[in-house]
């Protein structure tokens, strides 16, 4: 049997309308050296028979099921656990990987750094690509950052795009498994969502290097999530934001450059027009007083959020900000494919 290399990590639950398309894609990229870990949260459609047909397909394909559902963080420590790859890339149950992506994988962890941090390609449902999601700025390339150096570790925040730099996006990260076995799993981040990102977080103390990937690796079905509504889009940035505080309070409260460069990230993940945007369901002023309280923790400027306040109280003028916001979007989308046409066009006749 060959050394297992690379272990691609999914956690699943409810999801056998994606899952043969993830492990057919998987599959299609998989050598011997790579398994596949599927920790099943207890799912209630025919997942369990779905995956077990694929066993039969794939030898290296691993999967447990749970007795009950216990949540993705646990879930994903679990396929870590189960694994037998030097490496592990976790992937949610719902996205693909870009075709040579494995093999791309396979050659960066021969240098042996503790993490790996690709970008990602945003599509909608069905899993036509909208945009690519650069975490960091457009100027940096491949790039090694030592984040156990605190001066290092601030330059990286300061660089960063979004909190998924930050560990937030799952589907982009590949750790290597012995470092992750010495920092476990932390059961004070159970449920929050935000457990890997602890557990990856806690590397810094000890040596952590991480290899940033400009590429894009990941297709991320962006459409297929649960906070489309109101409730939904607070409970999202809610989410977002008492997981972060806890992450700096916990590992980064005794340098506080470090820790306001690391909260900072979350003012370029939601920037001034997205907090308009949810400022407008939170009808209130308690909600509202707590909600602003923790925009400023974040390094939120007062006189914007202010701002931002005042314009969320029209609803109707921030629900056409937003489908402006959105058109224009598609546009440079349109704009961006259509000039990659034309270059590919001109090249064949060169």
């Amino acid at each position: 049997m060959a050394d297992i290399k690379l272990s691609i990590c999914i956690p699943t639950y409810n999801r056998a309308s994606f899952i043969s398309e993830i492990l057919e894609n998987v599959i299609s990229q998989a050598s011997d050296n790579v398994e596949i870990v599927i920790v099943d949260g207890a799912s209630t459609d025919n997942t369990k028979e779905l995956v077990q047909s694929y066993q039969q397909k794939f030898k290296n394909l691993v999967y447990h099921r749970g007795e009950k559902k216990m949540g993705v963080d646990r879930d994903m420590a679990k396929t870590i656990e189960l694994s037998r790859g030097k490496y592990c890339w976790m992937l949610s149950d719902d996205d693909l990987l870009k075709p040579g992506a494995i093999n791309r994988i396979l050659k960066e962890i021969e240098s042996g750094y503790e993490i790996y941090l690709c970008n990602v390609t945003a599509c909608d449902l069905f899993m036509k690509p909208l945009s690519d999601r650069i975490f960091l700025s457009m100027k940096i390339k491949d790039k090694v950052f030592n984040l156990h150096d605190k001066n290092e570790l601030i330059k990286y925040c300061n660089e960063a795009n979004s909190i998924c730099a930050l560990f937030s996006y799952m589907s982009s990260i590949v750790l290597r498994r012995e470092e992750w076995a010495k920092a476990g799993y932390n059961h004070d981040f159970d449920g929050t969502a935000y457990a890997l990102a602890s557990s990856l977080l806690s590397f810094i103390k000890q040596k952590c290097r991480l290899k940033y990937i400009r590429d894009s690796l990941v297709l991320w079905r962006n459409d297929n999530v649960s906070f489309q509504d109101a409730h939904g889009l607070v409970k999202r940035f809610l989410l977002d934001f008492d997981g972060y505080l806890r992450l700096a309070d916990k590992y980064l409260s005794d340098d506080l450059g470090v820790r306001n460069s690391f909260l900072k990230v979350m003012t370029r993940e939601h920037p001034w027009y997205t907090i308009i945007n949810v400022s407008s369901y939170i009808k209130d002023p308690e909600s509202w007083e707590k909600f602003k309280n923790k925009l400023f923790a974040f390094g939120y400027n007062h006189r914007i959020v202010t701002f931002c306040r005042l314009l969320s109280k029209n609803r109707k003028l921030v629900s056409v900000a937003v489908k402006i916001k959105r058109e224009i979007i598609r546009s440079g989308i349109f704009y961006r494919q259509k000039r990659s046409e034309k270059a590919i066009e001109s090249n064949s006749y060169a």
